[in-house]
This record gives structure tokens, C-alpha cells and sequence, in this order.
């Protein structure tokens, strides 16, 4: 097989290498352990290694040779229309492991479907009616017509921008129905997004440099080097994050009012919707939500429910005999707090307790935080700072010295 090594061609080569080697290894994951999120990004992987394949074959040769010219003209290798879904896809699954392959799904793929029905019709009329090129008589391969760029460009934005928007819907939601958040924040996330923004901003600022001056090849090459460490990165920190997550979370993008969650022990049940609360206040509530605060108050200042740190709002709902809409409307109008943060006050009122009982100075502030509920020193701190205003050290510092 043709391929004539140079600078160019043998650096996308090891990419190209890297990238398919992590796409396989994303699926096999994917097959092993039926976890949704590898398939995607596997199948992302995949794609992109594609979509550097037509310049890194094309410096090593083969826009220049027969057949090999015909076979990257004919042959579809930037599938644009499929980049965008594919990631929005990821970040789903991954924040739902429970998601599913679906029919809904194929329609997001419908304009790929129809790209390939036209790279499809243009062989048929050239190769076998026409003999000669005739779509492609300008010698220019139509994965990179300006139409289908722009239009791809486009598509992998608008998606982007649906997978960010569903990630913050469900930072701001999770507080509503977990004591401990910590192990479902994916804090890597948002590398993540700055990494595929960063796919974008490149593709961008190429466009627009093109407007200005006459981008040859070789110089349109840096782009596609850019597109390859950036994937690169992404194959990087998905792998070495791809910690299955047992909390569900699904919810209608075009809603800012409520959110949809199940929890390990509802994973058989239907989704509980969740409001999504910006700024909580209390409000008078009626006479059967007074009852339910009522209790409220009895689990947590008596039985001191707080202490269990994988406390839910869907456990706490069944121990109060409610369901968890009503008591998250409970704790949202009735205390002015989502749920996270009323536990987390009484998980901190008793740390607060023990520092000034001594207690700090026979055991570690850590202990004296996991034996009042919490279960990671993250939470621990950022609940500290949230509700006193000072950090553990600075609170002993200016209460007891």
C-alpha cells in the first residue's frame, strides 16, 4: 500500500494510530461491560480518526496516485453531520448510564444518512453512467465543500452547546436529591467541554483566516494537527475517567423548571421529577405540607438521619411516607434550602458541636466529619465554607483561640 512518509504525513500517523487504538479499546469496555457512554465514545474516536485520515493519506501521497485518488473521493471519511450527536450521546449516557439505544436516536443521524445517500449517488452517476467525473469535475474532494464544513460546523456547535446545557441542568438539580455529591460531580467534565470547544474555536479561527488570505494545504494541515491532540486529550481523560455512575438523570432541554432523577434503589421505578429551585425562600406552607415538615424536623433532630452518608431525598421521602416531589417542595419552601444543603447544615452543626467540645484535638477534623455523615473531605470543606463563612482551620483559629 502507498505511503510516503514526510513530517507531515508519519505526525497524524501516530495520532491516527493512538486514536484508533483508544476507540477500540472504548468499545471492547463498551461489549465487556454494556456501559453506553464507551460505545459513544468509542464510536467518536472512531470518527475522528477518520476525519484526519483524507490529509494525513493525502501527504502520504494518494490524492496523487490512482486508485487512491478515486477512493478518497468517493469514499466519505469526514462524517460532520455524526460529530455533534455522537458527543451530545456521550455526555448523556454518561450522566444516565441507564439510557438506551433507541429508534429517537436515528433521527439525530438522519442529515449523516443523507450525506452518505448523496456520496452514494454521486459514485453511481460518475462510475457507472457517466464513466467520468462529472459531480466532482472541479478535482475536489466534496467531504470538504464549503457547504458540508459550514453545515457541519454548525451541526457539532448546536450540540455542543445541548451536551454543556444538559450537564449544568444537572449540576444545578443534583443538590436536590443527594446529601453527598461529590462522587457524581465528574469535575473532569468541563475539561472536557473546554477541549471540544477548543475542536471548534480552531475550525473557526481557520475559516475566518481563510476569508483573509489563500490557505494552501499545507497550511490548513496545523488544523488538523490541532483536531488530533485535542481528541487526543479527550481519548486521554474519558478513559481514565470512565467510572460507571449508578445515579439516573434525565430531563427536557427545553424546560429550565424541573429535572427527572432515579436513584440506585428506584432504578425499576419511573423517574422522580425534581425542581430545579435558582433562589429558595421560605414560604407558608399548607397545612398538610406543615405535617410533612413536621416530620421532617423529628427525622433530623431526634433520629438524626443526617448521619447516614448516602442519605437520598428518595430514602428520606419513604422513611417519612411521602414521595420525594413533595418533600423536595417541603424543604425548598420550608427552610429556604435545597436538600443537599439542609442535611449538610446539620451534618455541620455537629462537627461545629465537636470542635467546641475539644473533640479536634484528640481526632482529625476528617473523622469528626465522616462520624457526623459526610463521606469526602471535598464536601466536608465546601459545606464548612458554605455555611460558616470560614474554612475548618480558620474556624478554630478565630472561635477557640
Amino acid at each position: 500500500m502507498l505511503f510516503s512518509f514526510s513530517f507531515y504525513s508519519s505526525l497524524l500517523l501516530v495520532f491516527f494510530i493512538h486514536l484508533l487504538v483508544y476507540s477500540f479499546l472504548f468499545l471492547i469496555k463498551f461489549i465487556k461491560n454494556q456501559q453506553l457512554s464507551s460505545f459513544w465514545m468509542g464510536l467518536f474516536l472512531l470518527l475522528s480518526t477518520l476525519y484526519i485520515t483524507p490529509w494525513m493519506v493525502g501527504f502520504a501521497g494518494w490524492y496523487d496516485t490512482q486508485p487512491y485518488r478515486d477512493f478518497l473521493f468517493y469514499v466519505p471519511f469526514q462524517h460532520l453531520f455524526l460529530l455533534g450527536p455522537v458527543l451530545f450521546f456521550y455526555t448523556q449516557s454518561l450522566l444516565n448510564p441507564a439510557m438506551k439505544l433507541n429508534i429517537k436516536m436515528l433521527l439525530h443521524g438522519i442529515p449523516a444518512i443523507l450525506y452518505l445517500f448523496y456520496c452514494l449517488a454521486v459514485f453511481i452517476y460518475d462510475k457507472m453512467i457517466l464513466h467520468d467525473y462529472g459531480f466532482l469535475a472541479n478535482g475536489q474532494d466534496p467531504d470538504f465543500d464549503t457547504w458540508y464544513q459550514l453545515l457541519g460546523f454548525v451541526s457539532m456547535s448546536i450540540y455542543l452547546l445541548i451536551g454543556f446545557r444538559y450537564h449544568q441542568l444537572y449540576l444545578k438539580s443534583i443538590n436536590e436529591v443527594l446529601s453527598n455529591t461529590t462522587a457524581y460531580l465528574y469535575p473532569w467534565l468541563p475539561r472536557f467541554f473546554f477541549a471540544c470547544i477548543m475542536l471548534l474555536l480552531t475550525r473557526g479561527i481557520l475559516a475566518v483566516v481563510g476569508l483573509i488570505w489563500d490557505m494552501n494545504y499545507v497550511n490548513t494541515w496545523w488544523y488538523f494537527l490541532c483536531y488530533a491532540i485535542c481528541c487526543y486529550y479527550i481519548a486521554i481523560l474519558s478513559y481514565s475517567n470512565a467510572v460507571e455512575s449508578k445515579l439516573l438523570f434525565r430531563t427536557n432541554l427545553l424546560s429550565t423548571k424541573e429535572t427527572y432523577w432515579a436513584l440506585p434503589d428506584t432504578i425499576e421505578t419511573e423517574y422522580i421529577s425534581i425542581p430545579i429551585t435558582e433562589n429558595t425562600t421560605t414560604q407558608e406552607l399548607s397545612d398538610e405540607l406543615l405535617v410533612i415538615k413536621q416530620s421532617l424536623l423529628q427525622a433530623l433532630e431526634h433520629q438524626k438521619v443526617f448521619l447516614n452518608p448516602e442519605l437520598t431525598l428518595v430514602e428520606l421521602s419513604k422513611q417519612l411516607n411521602t414521595n420525594a416531589s413533595v418533600l423536595s417542595k417541603v424543604i425548598n419552601k420550608g427552610f429556604g434550602q435545597n436538600f443537599n444543603d439542609l442535611i449538610n447544615q446539620y451534618r455541620i452543626n455537629i462537627v461545629i458541636s465537636a470542635i467546641e467540645m475539644g473533640l479536634h484535638k484528640k481526632q482529625t477534623l476528617l473523622s469528626i466529619a465522616f462520624d457526623s455523615g459526610f463521606n469526602s473531605k471535598a464536601t466536608f470543606n465546601r459545606a464548612f465554607k458554605k455555611v460558616t463563612n470560614y474554612t475548618p482551620i480558620e474556624y478554630i483559629q478565630h472561635h477557640l483561640s
